[in-house]
């Protein structure tokens, strides 16, 4: 694991702590848009395993817990075996109420579930299925084939559990369900086999499908998901479409079979996505039941397929809490592993890099170990996940000198 670069950091723009505690364990969060600072800024929500250098098997178990931001001291209150490195058990708090939070468990009927946990009261709920997603209202989860991700890209997905549909290319009873977080019940609203039947695919008709990433927009009446085709002999691309979608599953198709990738839902109808429109890959402002976009002007992260000198640099884009900043952390662009992250000012368009940091360079490649950087509830520290002394741990960057008028 050793390499030359560990512990470096360079073009550091803030003050930046480790959070996490140095005592044999690696600790990491996730994905960049769940909910992982407590609201009155004490605590982060944090997974711990005891290895980093290989795939999850479905036996191996991820504990839970939060992190005292004094302190340093994690308290465990679950442990599951429904996890992956890329978003962890889907562990978040509550935004309706910071005594509980969301996590995914095996078990079950329909073998993953969600767990609805009281910290509080130590009260346990769980649905019926397990929940990619859970709406801003907390009224609402959206679940989707874990075990059918896995096939497809298995650091999303969870391992051990064959998909009930894995010789079935395009499924008329898999797809999105929508779950009562309440009752805890889910119901199919959109399957796999209606939306290639309203959208169809004519570049692989024949392909299999999957359903990827999906998320309520922030008035949580309306979600997006990737729809994507599994690569194979036949069909050897990768294509996606955006679609989005009432609560009762009436679809809407924002972009066909092209380049998607990671996006921000801004309020209840705009979207920030890091995606291609005509010729160009970079982060697009996207109305949702319509044509219109903004494309940002950063040329860090900005690609024309028509230009020469430029290069393609995908990044998980996500707003700031007052919506006059967005950060993204890029990927890799050499075998150094040296990774950005990057801070945009939606008013001023301007674009610099606040952090530079490397990272192992992972074995398997669903098993690396991005940035994944996101804001705390006030607005005035990011977090983010690291390998850069070797090992996994929270990071976080104190950018309470932004300009927040």
């Amino acid at each position: 694991m050793a390499h030359e670069n560990f512990g470096k950091c360079l073009d550091l723009k803030f003050p930046r702590r480790c959070i996490t505690p140095d005592d044999g364990w690696h600790y990491f969060y996730g994905y960049y848009d769940l909910n992982a600072y407590h609201e009155n800024g004490k605590y982060h929500l944090a997974n711990r395993v005891k290895f980093m250098d290989r795939l999850p098997e479905a036996d191996d178990v991820c504990e839970l817990g939060y992190i005292n931001l004094e302190t340093k001291e994690f308290t465990k209150f679950a442990e599951t075996t429904a996890w992956n490195f890329q978003q962890g058990a889907m562990l978040t708090y509550n935004k309706m109420n910071y005594d509980e939070v969301f996590y995914n468990v095996r078990g079950g009927e329909y073998d993953y579930m969600t767990c609805r946990h009281n910290l509080k009261t130590g009260e346990k709920t769980y649905t019926d299925r397990a929940c990619a997603c859970i709406s801003p209202d907390s009224k609402w989860g959206l679940a989707v084939n874990f075990s059918r991700i896995y096939d497809f890209r298995p650091g999303y997905g969870y391992a051990g559990v064959k998909d009930r549909w894995f010789d079935i290319p395009q499924p008329d009873d898999d797809g999105v369900f929508l779950v009562d977080m309440t009752t805890g019940k889910s119901k199919l609203i959109i399957s796999v086999a209606r939306i290639l039947k309203e959208f169809p695919n004519t570049v692989y008709p024949d392909a299999k499908f999957v359903v990827n990433h999906i998320t309520f927009n922030q008035t949580s009446d309306r979600f997006l998901f990737l729809f994507r085709n599994f690569q194979s002999e036949t069909n050897p691309g990768w294509l996606t479409s955006l679609i989005t979608s009432d609560l009762e599953g009436n679809m809407f198709e924002r972009l066909h079979n092209t380049f998607l990738s990671h996006y921000h839902w801004k309020n209840d109808k705009d979207m920030l996505f890091y995606c291609k429109v005509g010729d160009i890959y970079g982060c697009h402002l996207l109305e949702d039941k319509s044509d219109n976009y903004i494309t940002f002007a950063a040329p860090d992260f900005t690609f024309d397929e028509k230009k020469t000198g430029n290069y393609f640099n995908d990044i998980h884009c996500i707003y700031s809490p007052n919506q006059k900043y967005f950060i993204g952390d890029g990927y890799p662009k050499d075998e150094r592993q040296l990774r950005h992250i990057y801070l945009y000012n939606v008013e001023t368009d301007e674009c610099e890099v606040i952090l530079k940091e490397f990272s192992v360079a992972p074995p398997v490649v669903d098993i690396r170990c991005d940035l994944h950087d996101r804001w705390n509830v006030q607005g005035d520290k990011i977090s983010y996940d690291s390998t850069v002394n070797g090992r996994r741990e929270i990071y976080e960057l104190d950018v309470s000198s932004l300009d927040w008028k």
